[in-house]
């Protein structure tokens, strides 16, 4: 009770800026996913914000069963010691990849995982291509 009385009596804005500042931002917001398919092939790209990052292992495309190779076209891939993986490469800021897709009848998913640098580790994103 102590406690809350003495946050009580603390400037708010403080507090609250704490709040914010300790707030999980779902995954959505901060590994934004676009794509566009032009021809034969997807051009996918992720925008991953400040104190976010994305695990490159963790990059994968499935058409059906099958997983597909991609290509990145651009991104900043740093060594990364990490507590649950060891040493792994990161992704920054943005990524850009482009995938061969020929077949068009089948849908393609991708998966990717990433974190914050406070430490919040989110599970495994799929998107779904139509």
């Amino acid at each position: 009770m102590i406690s809350f009385l003495v946050l009580a009596t603390e400037d708010k804005s403080s507090f609250l800026n704490l709040l914010e500042d300790n707030e999980v931002r779902p995954a959505e917001e901060v590994f934004i996913f676009s794509y566009l398919a032009k021809d034969s092939k997807l051009h996918l790209n992720w925008e991953i914000k400040e104190n976010y990052y994305l695990y490159l292992n963790s990059i994968l495309i499935k058409r059906g069963e099958d997983s597909l190779e991609y290509k990145i076209i651009e991104t900043n891939i740093i060594d990364h010691e990490d507590e649950f993986f060891g040493k792994t490469k990161i992704i920054r800021n943005s990524l850009n990849i482009s995938v061969n897709n020929e077949i068009k009848d089948v849908r393609i998913k991708v998966f990717y995982q990433g974190c914050a640098d406070k430490g919040f580790c989110y599970p495994i994103q799929s998107k779904d291509l139509k």
